[in-house]
């Protein structure tokens, strides 16, 4: 039966990826001439009417699309991946690229507006209320408008042009969803694209880490919380990716535990209700090499965009976050950069009557009745006081990093990247010079307030040659300890460092399934899965890796899980749960959590379990239980393929489920875990892939989602099959010859 379970859900090859989706293009071309001409003679009826007009819709906004870019960009190119090229000076450059941003991205762009300003029911209908409900009460949308207005000019200037040509799209050709769903998409400006940018801050930073701080400085007393969120063993990997930790983490951590149980009770806390930031990215840069993949949250279309400029003169190409003029991740013939996520501090809480807690909006909400108070600094808390987050702040929010092309060397870069506002990232960069360096893009808080740029911690490359990032505190202090905080588990970060090592190459480190930061926790759940003699033989036949016919990772990602979450949460922050906008959870600890359990301390015994056998019995049943309910009763005999899916869908696909073979990316079986360093899960992983070396002239990349939004285009699915198979795809370099 294992046997039958693996063939079934072993990953297909490249070539027949391609096959089937060659097939679908194939079909959907097909189906949308013909939809198109029963359209152009009546009005679709019957159980296909929304399919049929949904195909003819399709139809029509492609024409439309390559009617409006042949009359207003004639310059602008786009290639058969679905690359967009445009070459002049800087407004001209974005104005085009804000009109291919919408062509490829418009229906999406819209979608990641909404979805910061907290108006996605009035598209969607009302599944999103309580979400946008929420995201009203943080203000993006009031502080977006002052974010716009602190603009230095040069930036403003670069934003009209970019929402100019975007209304370009929009007015001639409207994305086809609009049509489907019966609305008009608003006219792009320039607060949108700080929406965009707010939408990442919540994606990349947890605004509740300062309650998670304060909650441990209580039960560690002042500096605590510090020392334990920046200096345990588990988090801690210096830049050149060997271990940096103090080993008094553990018992910081064990001290917190036991003072929670002892004062509190035995009452468990709920986690909290912001959304947990994502993890995941890596970047690396061995001599002048630098790659990059980055991991988001993924969708149809993917959810940066690749393009490629001459811009001033100087050949540019890289990813985009659709609705922001900023290349994220790129490379000119000078410099090559990558970011990772920092972990850095973000946010803080103004005691009331404090500067910045004036209450400057108090008004009702008027689809819940809520009232809503945003003060200078932020929204109002309950008692209140007010959250500062730097997602809202004018300074912190801006739009330096797209002076990157214009650098020269990886110092330049670094000084552009220190003084830009943008959600704070690792930011990796190599020049054609043989220079290699890291520092911090973006802004972040100290106890004094906003570290200056000139205070920004830079490195150079140490005498290995090698700058690793993965999520992890880097152990590089800042102006009041660690640069970074409650960063993420270093089992990537050190494991990338041994792939090179060892000499492998960039897709061998980017498809590396590894999962060993699990086989601790086999050890300590084996001997409480005898009961289920099934899931012990899935544990038993686990190989360490989160292959496609792994057996047994399901129960350990899900064991792992459930202890974490029941030994750690008296140190959930102790506020009212509107207070905790992120999750405000400990992002690691996990190799000294370990050690705790294998301890047994009765001290730290979770609330309502006799002894810590029974904990760990009582989470075994619990996990195989789950997976029986989800998966059916052959659960434990199926390899890791079957749980863990590409999951890529368009945000139509469920209004039209009909239509989905055609919209949706084939779900097919997906290698890696979230701790492994191709870090995945459904719906989730690298939006971007790139290997750029700007001394040997190499430029190789790949993305998941497709480069565009129109099911019509070939850029519809370019470099899916090449994504899933774990592959570069090698691309000219720049040179400033191009020429649309």
């Amino acid at each position: 039966m294992a046997d039958r379970a693996a063939r079934r859900h072993r990953e297909p090859s490249r070539l027949a990826v391609r096959a089937g989706l060659a097939a679908r293009a194939a079909a959907l071309r097909l189906a949308s001439g013909l939809a198109s001409a029963v359209t152009a003679v009546s009005t679709p009826s019957g159980p296909l009417a929304d399919e049929v007009r949904a195909l003819a819709a399709m139809r029509r906004a492609h024409r439309a699309a390559a009617r409006a870019q042949a009359a207003l960009f004639p310059g602008t190119r786009i290639d058969r991946l679905g690359v967009p090229l445009v070459s002049g000076g800087e407004p001209r450059v974005w104005r085009a690229l804000g009109f291919a941003s919408a062509r490829s991205h418009g229906f999406s762009m819209d979608l990641t507006r909404r979805r910061a300003e907290g108006s996605l029911a009035d598209l969607l209908g009302d599944g999103s209320a309580e979400a946008d409900a929420r995201q009203r009460a943080l203000g993006f949308a009031f502080y977006a408008e002052r974010v716009v207005a602190a603009l230095p000019p040069d930036q403003r200037a670069l934003l009209d042009a970019y929402a100019e040509g975007v209304n370009a799209l929009l007015e001639h050709a409207p994305p086809w969803e609009h049509a489907v769903l019966g609305t008009t998409p608003r006219p792009w400006a320039p607060e949108d694209s700080v929406l965009v940018v707010q939408d990442l801050f919540q994606q990349l930073t947890d605004p509740g880490e300062h309650e998670l701080a304060a909650r441990l400085d209580d039960l560690l007393g002042p500096g605590g919380g510090a020392a334990l969120l920046a200096g345990s063993v588990g988090t801690t990997t210096a830049l050149d990716g060997t271990p940096a930790g103090r080993p008094e983490g553990r018992d910081l951590l064990r001290a917190a535990i036991a003072t929670a149980r002892s004062r509190d009770g035995a009452a468990e806390r709920r986690p909290g209700g912001g959304p947990a930031p994502v993890l995941g990215s890596n970047s690396w840069s061995t001599g002048t090499l630098l790659a990059n993949d980055v991991h988001l949250p993924l969708g149809v279309p993917n959810t940066v965009l690749f393009a490629r400029a001459v811009l001033d003169g100087v050949p540019v190409q890289g990813f985009l976050r659709p609705g922001v003029p900023v290349f994220l991740a790129g490379a000119t013939p000078r410099i090559a950069w990558g970011p990772t996520r920092l972990c850095g501090r973000t946010s803080a809480r103004l005691p009331k009557g404090a500067p910045g807690t004036e209450v400057v909006v108090d008004r009702v909400d008027g689809a819940t009745g809520a009232r809503i108070r945003l003060a200078e600094a932020g929204p109002v808390l309950s008692d209140g006081d007010v959250l500062r987050w730097l997602a809202l702040e004018p300074g912190a929010v801006e739009f330096g990093l797209s002076a990157l092309p214009r650098c020269r060397t990886a110092e330049q870069a670094c000084r552009v990247a220190t003084a830009a506002g943008s959600p704070p990232i690792s930011l990796l960069i190599t020049d054609r010079d043989g220079g290699q360096a890291w520092t911090v893009a973006g802004r972040v808080l100290a106890r004094g307030g906003l570290v200056p740029p000139d205070d920004v911690p830079r490195r150079t490359a140490p005498a290995s040659g090698v700058l690793v990032t993965a999520n992890c505190d880097l152990a590089v202090p800042g102006p009041d300890g660690s640069v970074s905080s409650n960063a993420y588990p270093h089992d990537r970060a050190r494991r990338i460092t041994a792939l090179l090592r060892e000499g492998r190459t960039t897709e061998q480190v980017q498809s590396d399934v590894d999962a060993s930061f699990y086989a601790p926790w086999r050890e300590i759940f084996r001997p409480h899965l005898d009961r289920f003699p099934e899931a012990a033989a899935a544990v038993d036949g686990w190989d360490g890796t989160a292959g496609v016919g792994a057996t047994g990772l399901q129960h350990l990602v899900l064991l792992h899980g459930l202890v974490r979450g029941k030994v750690l949460a008296p140190l959930r922050p102790r506020v009212p749960a509107g207070d905790l906008v992120g999750p405000g959870e400990l992002g690691a600890f996990d190799s000294e959590l370990a050690d705790l359990v294998r301890a047994r301390d009765p001290d730290l015994l979770p609330a309502g379990h006799r002894d810590w056998p029974h904990l760990l019995r009582w989470c075994a049943e619990a996990a195989v239980r789950h997976l029986e309910r989800r998966l059916g009763p052959g659960a434990h005999a199926l390899p890791w393929g079957a749980v863990n899916r590409v999951g890529l869908r368009h945000p139509m696909s469920a209004r039209l489920p009909r239509l989905a073979w055609a919209l949706d990316q084939p779900d097919l079986p997906r290698r890696g875990c979230l701790q492994s360093v191709d870090a995945s899960a459904a719906g989730f992983g690298a939006a971007l892939r790139l290997e750029c070396d700007p001394v040997e002239g190499r430029f190789r990349v790949s993305w998941p989602g497709g480069q565009s939004g129109d099911p019509l285009s070939p850029g519809y699915r370019s470099l899916f099959a090449d994504w899933y198979a774990g592959r570069l795809v090698s691309l000219p370099v720049p040179t400033g010859e191009e020429r649309p």
